[in-house]
């Protein structure tokens, strides 16, 4: 089978590899999409070198179909949960499997959707709605974070919110903040980013730089800069929710929250619930949120995203036979 491979950092090469063993359902890869961690990962950036070495088969948003498993399954589109719980610790006990742990993942700890094969346990799977663009359900994965960040924000109806990071995320969050009736507002450094956000109906107001206050703050970028920015332009009693992971560590102004009442959440990947819910939600999603790629242009497709030459929020890679 044909596997993409990282095999130093800011390189990727095409390998011809057997197809994998072990148990669990075989699964036909039909698409991938890149990730923010994956972009983090290829650049070699300090909090990734220090959890990820090379060689490495990318790719956690996954869509794909059942080659082998349980005949109920074969022939089954499905949208990969790559985050692997193991459901006895207390965390997974109450319901929060994003936090396991001993918990796992898809495309990191084991190889994941930049190869033509993959195997996985049958309960990481989850059949996607009939009809669905098979591309369209590597969605599901970057959706259900956005999901997750959104609804740890709390009321939302009639309020006035800021998405920090017009990226895959913080695109999909804003679609979501929408649908639940906020006024939403995007800052996004990027003008081809910006330009391209303006054509949506789902944000009011797409800024390199945001204006005045809001009652909720999604920082889908998470550098030290972003951080201070989101506690500084929430209002009092608002909430910050802090989704993305470019930095490490970041500063706080602590007096702000404190006597501001400020609320500070951290939204970390998803629950089973929260991908779920996603994969009912995934075929509402516009088609052009996505450039929609060959693998034979992955390479390429990295090197767009990172120097910021694609408008797109999400890149979708798919294999041709």
């Amino acid at each position: 089978m044909k596997t993409w491979v990282l095999r130093e950092y800011g390189s990727l090469a095409l390998e011809e590899r057997p197809a994998p063993e072990g148990s669990g359902p075989l699964l036909r890869v039909a698409a991938s999409g890149i990730c923010g961690s994956d972009l983090s990962v290829y650049k070699g950036s300090p909090a990734m070198r220090a959890r990820w070495q090379p060689p490495l088969v990318l790719g956690h948003e996954i869509a794909a179909t059942v080659e082998e498993g349980p005949p109920e399954w074969l022939g089954r589109a499905v949208a990969v949960n790559p985050v692997v719980a193991c459901g006895r610790c207390d965390p997974c006990r109450r319901g929060l499997s994003n936090l396991c742990h001993k918990r796992t993942n898809v495309g990191f700890h084991y190889p994941g959707g930049f190869a033509q094969q993959i195997r996985l346990p049958l309960e990481q799977l989850y059949p996607l709605p009939e009809g669905l663009p098979l591309w369209k359900g590597a969605l599901c994965e970057p959706l259900a974070v956005a999901l997750r960040a959104v609804e740890l924000a709390g009321a939302l109806l009639g309020r006035r919110t800021l998405v920090v990071g017009g990226g895959a995320i913080g695109t999909l969050a804003a679609w979501l903040l929408h649908r639940a009736g906020a006024q939403v507002h995007v800052a996004e450094r990027n003008p081809l980013r910006r330009e391209w956000l303006s054509g949506f109906d789902f944000a009011r107001r797409v800024r390199e730089l945001p204006e005045g206050s809001y009652e909720v703050v999604l920082d889908c970028v998470g550098s030290a800069q972003t951080v201070e920015l989101a506690v500084n332009v929430v209002e009092p009693g608002g909430m910050v929710v802090l989704v993305g992971l470019e930095a490490t560590s970041a500063p706080l102004p602590v007096q702000r929250l404190v006597l501001q009442e400020v609320g500070l959440k951290g939204a970390y990947v998803f629950t089973h619930d929260d991908f779920a819910r996603a994969v009912g939600l995934v075929a509402q999603l516009p088609d052009a949120l996505v450039a929609v790629r060959s693998f034979s242009a992955c390479g390429q497709t990295f090197q767009e995203l990172l120097e910021g030459r694609l408008p797109q929020a999400k890149a979708v890679l798919v294999w041709e036979e």
